[in-house]
């Protein structure tokens, strides 16, 4: 197969080069001397493994927790991103003669129909940041002479704050309800996943950062240029852009130093380190890793494993997943994490201090809120419903 239109492939594999870089060194400095585990955790969107470890106390115990996500940039990442849940609908109706009885039948359709328009309408009432997703996963069928007795929509629901995400699920649960009964059908619901907002931690971003800085970055050959030129060649990008300005580099000064190691943004491969650039605002995507920044310190590193402005989720980022470049930025991120690792080892003072910012900003904030039921269970689409 070819790659993943997040990197997630990727995602994997340069953590566990980390994990065993860190396994030699620790075995070198004999026992006692910490304990590195690495975390298998699938579906950091459509699955949200670690939210789920995070319900389950699987991360108790954990120091520090490290990790890196595949993108158009070497960095190191910074600022929030958005809490969301995942739920999906089930309506079910009565079939009928579409032509013949259309009085006896009652249409799971309509009803994920009238669903969607509430919550077209629910979203001119709601926080201008939030966002609210969907798509129709079974129509009820084929045919339009029947009214159609089953159907199901997936709506994915952000905000920033877990607290807001859920308030907002609660008046997206009342439209399915208000559907069902405007069409007299039967709605259930089934949760997906619940993914928390992301903490920052400026001490390990600083760290990390200094150990990217010593690194170093990818270098590229000159096929690899070519091909990720061609790719390029396939989309257009705005005059004005340049990379990591969707991703919280929108200070001007940023981006004049951004714009000087870009080549204005010409370089159909980003080799060079995105500037230092500590933040609190929020990114509107969300991660599983978010959950696991309300429970320890957390750092995450970004390393180039697609061309320069790629649109995310696309088929330009899948087609790298399993090239040279990607290849290039598994290794980066490994080495990365485990030299930023092995310095938390040498540098409890570091540690102390990762710690209490993380206090500082997660006590106030009232602690973990997570956002899995406890009754909930990973499930993927296409599992049966009962």
């Amino acid at each position: 197969g070819c790659g993943h239109g997040c990197g997630h492939n990727m995602l994997g594999a340069g953590a566990m080069a980390a994990a065993c870089a860190v396994k030699e060194y620790l075995q070198d400095m004999g026992p006692g001397h910490g304990t590195v585990i690495f975390f298998g955790c699938p579906g950091e969107e459509g699955g949200a493994a670690k939210s789920f470890y995070a319900r389950d106390h699987v991360f108790d115990g954990v120091d520090i927790a490290l990790t890196w996500h595949p993108g158009d940039t070497n960095g190191v990442q910074s600022g929030s991103s958005n809490s969301c849940i995942q739920t999906e609908y089930r309506f079910t109706g009565i079939a009928s003669h579409a032509a013949g009885s259309p009085d006896k039948g009652r249409s799971a359709l309509d009803a994920v129909e009238l669903m969607n328009i509430g919550v077209q309408f629910l979203r001119e009432h709601m926080p201008e940041k939030d966002r609210i997703h969907y798509a129709i996963t079974d129509a009820g069928g084929n045919s339009p002479n029947v009214v159609q007795p089953h159907a199901r929509v997936l709506y994915m629901v952000r905000s920033e704050l877990a607290k807001n995400v859920l308030a907002l699920q609660a008046r997206v649960d009342k439209i399915a309800e208000a559907a069902a009964m405007m069409t007299e059908t039967k709605v259930e619901k089934r949760f997906i996943d619940g993914l928390n907002n992301t903490v920052p931690n400026l001490t390990l971003e600083k760290l990390m950062y200094k150990n990217f800085a010593e690194i170093g970055v990818p270098h590229y050959t000159d096929e690899e240029l070519a091909y990720a030129q061609a790719i390029v060649d396939g989309y257009e990008l705005p005059g004005d852009k340049l990379p990591g300005k969707a991703d919280l580099y929108e200070e001007p000064a940023l981006q004049k130093e951004i714009a000087k190691l870009s080549d204005n943004g010409k370089k159909p491969l980003n080799d060079f380190l995105m500037p230092f650039n500590h933040t609190g605002k929020v990114s509107p995507g969300s991660t599983d890793v978010g959950d696991v920044s309300w429970l320890v310190p957390t750092v995450q590193a970004s390393a180039v494993g697609f061309v320069s402005g790629a649109p995310g989720h696309s088929w330009q980022n899948v087609s790298c997943g399993h090239t040279s470049i990607g290849h290039k930025g598994v290794l980066t991120a490994g080495k990365v994490i485990a030299a930023t690792a092995i310095d938390l080892f040498e540098q409890p003072e570091t540690v102390k201090a990762a710690k209490e910012e993380f206090e500082s900003v997660v006590v106030p904030a009232g602690g973990y809120c997570c956002l899995v039921p406890p009754d909930a269970v990973p499930t993927k689409l296409d599992d049966p419903w009962d």
